[in-house]
């Protein structure tokens, strides 16, 4: 049974509020799909750049981390 199918078949068995509910979710998902968003509703001037985590952060992958040391853990008197 193909995936289709399946819908067909459960939304079938559906009272109608279900479905309205589904029919409001597949209208999301096909408006999010047609503006390339995930479902975000910020402006797309307030997004960031393309390529600007890999132009900043990005940047420092190849360098090596150096920790320093662990600090003390402050000693507290018990409860």
């Amino acid at each position: 049974m193909s995936t289709r199918e399946a819908l067909i078949e459960e939304i079938l068995k559906q009272p109608e509020p279900i479905l309205l509910e589904v029919q409001n979710y597949l209208n999301s998902l096909l408006e999010m799909q047609k503006h390339g968003t995930n479902g975000a509703s910020i402006a797309t001037s307030e997004t960031w750049p393309i390529g600007y985590f890999y132009e900043t952060a990005g940047v420092f992958a190849n360098e090596p981390f150096d920790r320093p040391p662990q600090l003390p853990v402050e000693k507290r008197e018990e409860w």
